[in-house]
C-alpha cells in the first residue's frame, strides 16, 4: 500500500500575522475593469514564483475592489486566496475560499476555473482527516463533469484528479480505469494532431507500467511501458525512467539476464558531465533492485555487489528516504553473510524509516538487530530489541488469527445459510408437486420460448462470427496491399538513388573500353582510381539501402537515433564524387565534425543524396557547391550556382499526380515524404540570381 502524501497545508505554519500588507500600486489604472486584469497578472506572478505572503494580500485586495456583480473575478481571487492559505495552519479558511470560488465559479458558468477549484479541492479533501464526506462529494462532482467538458486540457485535469484521489485510497482497479481512458483520449488527440507532441502520452503510460510493477505483475508493466517506449522521441528523462522500468520488471518475473540488458542502458546514461541526480537515483534504485532479489534467492555475495554500487553512488547523490533504503539493504546484505558486527550500525540507523513502511517489515528488522546483538555477545541490547520484537509479532500472529477465525466464522454461517436455503427448498418443492398438473402447459409454452431464444442466439453468434472474419479479412487484405506499396516506394528508393551513379560508372568504363587510346598512362591510372573510389562508395551504399530495405518490408516508419550530420554527408559526396569531377566542381564542406541531430539515419541520407544529386546536375560547370551547418537554427545548407530552382517549382511538382511511369520528379517526392516522416524541414531559397539554397530544417 503506498504511503499517503502529505499535506501541503501543514508544510508552514506561520500564522496569519505573516502576512505584510503590501497592497498592489494599481493608480496608474484609470477604469475598474483595467485595475482587476492588472491585478490577475500580478497574482499569476506571485503564484508561479511561489510568493504567497505577498499573494494572500494582492487577492485580499482583489476580492475587495471587485463589484459583487463580477462572479469571474470573484471566484478567481478567492480561488488565488485559498491557494496563499495553503501554507498555513489555517485549514479552515483555506476550505472556505476554495468552497467560495466553486460556488462563484459555477454562478459564472466559467469552466475552467471550475475544473482548477474542484482539482484543488478533491486533492485538500482526499489528504487532510475529517474530510471524508466533502472528499466523496467532490469526487461524485468530479466524476459528473468529466463527460460534460469539451476542452481537452480541462478533461485530462480532472481525470489526473480523479486518479491521485484513487491512488491514495489505495484503490488501484478505479486508478488504473481512469488512467487507461486518460491513456485513449491523449492517444485520440495525437492521432487527430490536436496535440502535436508524441510524447503527451508517455507519462501516463509509465504510471501505468510502474503501478502494475508495484502490484507484483510484471507481465502487464512491461507491456506499458514498452508502448510508453514507442511514443518517445527526444526526451532522455523519459528513457532513463522507461530503463529502470523494465529492469524491476524483469527482476519481478524472475529473469535476471533480461533485467541486466536495461540495467546496463541505465549504467550507460549517468555521463560523467551529466550531474542530473534524478538519473543516479534511477541507478542506485536499480541496484536496490538487483540486491533484494539475490538476497531472496539466498545469495548474498551476488546481492553485495549492486549493494556496493548503490552505496557509492548514494553517498554523494542519493535523498534522506533513499539514502536509508541504502543503508537497510546493506545490513540485510552483511546480516545475510554472517557479517554482524557491520550489519548492525546500517539495521539501526535505518530503524525510524522502516517503521513507517508497515508492521510486517518492522518486526523483520526488528528480529534482525536482536539477532545480531545476540551474535556478537551484546546481550542486554538483543534483549531489548526482543522485547520490541515480541508483542509486535504476537500482535501479528493475533491479527492473523483472528481473521483465521473471522474466515472460519464466515464459512460455518455460509454452511448454516446453505442448510436453510434447502429445507426451503424442499418446501418449495412440495408445494410445486401439488400445481405441476397445472403448470405442465406453462412449462411447455416456456421450454418452446427456450427453444426458440437458443436457436436465434446461435444465429446472432454465427452472424457476429461471420462479420470478425469479414473484418479481419478486410484487414489483412488492408495489411497486404499496404506492404505491397512499401515495397513499391523501397525499389523506387533503391532505383532512383543507384541509377545515376551506375549509369555515370558505365560511361567511364566504356570510354576506357571503346577509346583506351586516347589516355595515356596516368590519365588511365588516375582514372581506374575514380572508377574504384567511386565504385566502392556506390556498393556501400547498396549494401546500406539492401538492409534498410529489410527492416521496412513491414512498415515504412523511422528509427529516430542521434546522427552525425558530417559522418552522413561525407557518405553521399563519395557516391558522387565522379559527378562532381566529370563537371570539375569543388565542394566545400563546412560542417563540424561534432554536428548531431536526433533523425533516422538512412532517411537523411536518402534525402541527402537526392538533393545533392539535383544540386550537382544543376550547378555551372567548374563552379562551386557549399554545404555548411547552423547550429543556431539547426539546419543543413546546400549552395549551387545554375538555373534557381523556387520553393513554388518545389510545391508545384509535389501537386501534380504521381506519374506511373518514369522517375520524374521521384527524387522530390522522396525527399518530401520521407522529410515529413522523420520530423524534417525541407525548403528552396533564392539568396541572389542564379543562387540555389537547399535548406535542410531539424527539429
Amino acid at each position: 500500500m503506498r504511503k499517503h502524501l502529505l499535506t501541503i497545508i501543514v508544510l508552514l505554519s506561520i500564522g496569519t500575522g505573516a502576512f505584510a500588507q503590501h497592497i498592489p500600486d494599481l493608480s496608474t489604472y484609470k477604469t475598474p475593469d483595467a485595475k482587476l486584469k492588472r491585478l490577475v497578472a500580478i497574482c499569476d506572478s506571485l503564484t508561479l514564483h511561489e510568493k504567497h505572503t505577498a499573494l494572500h494580500t494582492a487577492a485580499q485586495y482583489g476580492i475587495r475592489i471587485t463589484p459583487p456583480t463580477d462572479l469571474k473575478h470573484l471566484a478567481y481571487f478567492h480561488y488565488r486566496l485559498g491557494y496563499a492559505l495553503e501554507t498555513t495552519s489555517q485549514s479552515d479558511s483555506c476550505f472556505l475560499m476554495h468552497e467560495k470560488s466553486l460556488e462563484y465559479a459555477k454562478k459564472a458558468r466559467d469552466t475552467r476555473q471550475t475544473v482548477l477549484t474542484l482539482d484543488r479541492l478533491l486533492f485538500l479533501y482526499n489528504n487532510v482527516a475529517g474530510y471524508k464526506a466533502k472528499s466523496e462529494a467532490a469526487l461524485k462532482e468530479a466524476l459528473a463533469m468529466i463527460d460534460t467538458l469539451g476542452n481537452p486540457a480541462d478533461k485530462i485535469e480532472l481525470y489526473s484528479s480523479v486518479q491521485n484521489y484513487y491512488s491514495t485510497r489505495g484503490e488501484y482497479e478505479k486508478q488504473i480505469r481512469y488512467l487507461l481512458e486518460s491513456i485513449e483520449f491523449k492517444k485520440k488527440l495525437i492521432a487527430e494532431g490536436k496535440a502535436k507532441d508524441r510524447e503527451y502520452v508517455v507519462s501516463d503510460l509509465m504510471n501505468l507500467g510502474e503501478l502494475y510493477i508495484e502490484l507484483q505483475q510484471g507481465e502487464n508493466g512491461i507491456r506499458y511501458s514498452q508502448e510508453a517506449r514507442s511514443y518517445m522521441v527526444s526526451n532522455t528523462d523519459y528513457r532513463n525512467h522507461y530503463y529502470k522500468d523494465m529492469t524491476d520488471a524483469y527482476l519481478l518475473l524472475r529473469q535476471p539476464d533480461m533485467a541486466r540488458n536495461y540495467y546496463d542502458s541505465l549504467s550507460a546514461m549517468l555521463e560523467p558531465g551529466n550531474i542530473q541526480p534524478r538519473r543516479r537515483g534511477n541507478k542506485i534504485a536499480a541496484d536496490l533492485g538487483f540486491t533484494d532479489y539475490y538476497l531472496n534467492i539466498n545469495k548474498p555475495d551476488s546481492a553485495e555487489i549492486y549493494i556496493r554500487r548503490a552505496a557509492g553512488l548514494a553517498e554523494k547523490w542519493a535523498p534522506e528516504y533513499l539514502f536509508s533504503q541504502v543503508r537497510y539493504m546493506q545490513g540485510s546484505v552483511y546480516y545475510a553473510q554472517g557479517r554482524y558486527r557491520e550489519a548492525l550500525p546500517m539495521l539501526v540507523a535505518s530503524e525510524d524509516m522502516i517503521r513507517d513502511f508497515g508492521q510486517q517489515m518492522y518486526v523483520a528488522l526488528l528480529q534482525s538487530i536482536a539477532r545480531c546483538y545476540a551474535a556478537t555477545g551484546e546481550w542486554k541490547k538483543a534483549y531489548a530489541y526482543y522485547d520490541k520484537y515480541a508483542p509486535m509479532r504476537d500482535s501479528l500472529y493475533l491479527e492473523s488469527s483472528r481473521k483465521s477465525i473471522a474466515d472460519a466464522e464466515a464459512l460455518y454461517q455460509n454452511k448454516e445459510k446453505q442448510r436453510e436455503i434447502q429445507v426451503k427448498n424442499l418446501q418449495i418443492d412440495e408445494a410445486q408437486k401439488q400445481r405441476i398438473w397445472l403448470l405442465s402447459g406453462l412449462a411447455f409454452v416456456t421450454l418452446s420460448l427456450v427453444l426458440l431464444g437458443i436457436i436465434y442466439r446461435n444465429k446472432r453468434r454465427t452472424a457476429a462470427l461471420l462479420d470478425n472474419k469479414n473484418r479481419e479479412l478486410g484487414r489483412l487484405i488492408y495489411e497486404l496491399e499496404e506492404a505491397n506499396r512499401t515495397k513499391a516506394k523501397l525499389f523506387g528508393i533503391i532505383s532512383h538513388d543507384l541509377r545515376s551513379p551506375i549509369n555515370q560508372v558505365y560511361q567511364f568504363l566504356k570510354l576506357q573500353q571503346l577509346n583506351p587510346d586516347l589516355l595515356n598512362t596516368t590519365q588511365k591510372q588516375q582514372l581506374s582510381e575514380k572508377i574504384q573510389t567511386a565504385t566502392g562508395s556506390l556498393l556501400e551504399t547498396m549494401e546500406d539501402l539492401l538492409l534498410w530495405s529489410k527492416t521496412q518490408m513491414n512498415q515504412f516508419q523511422p528509427s529516430i537515433e542521434s546522427v552525425h550530420i558530417a559522418q552522413v554527408t561525407d557518405q553521399c559526396l563519395g557516391l558522387l564524387h565522379l559527378n562532381t569531377d566529370a563537371k570539375q566542381l569543388q565542394v566545400e564542406r563546412g560542417i563540424p565534425e561534432e554536428a548531431m541531430a536526433e533523425t533516422d539515419p538512412y532517411y537523411l541520407q536518402t534525402i541527402l543524396r537526392n538533393l545533392l544529386q539535383n544540386a550537382v546536375k544543376a550547378a555551372d560547370e567548374q563552379s562551386i557547391v557549399r554545404l555548411t551547418w547552423n547550429e543556431a537554427e539547426r539546419e543543413l545548407r546546400i549552395e549551387n550556382s545554375g538555373p534557381a530552382f523556387t520553393q513554388e517549382q518545389y510545391e508545384l511538382l509535389l501537386d501534380q499526380p504521381d506519374r506511373q511511369n518514369g522517375l520524374s520528379g521521384l527524387g522530390l517526392r522522396l525527399v518530401d515524404e520521407l522529410s515529413a516522416k522523420s520530423g524534417l524541414g525541407v525548403r528552396f531559397e533564392n539568396p541572389a540570381e542564379g543562387i540555389t539554397r537547399t535548406v535542410i530544417k531539424f527539429t
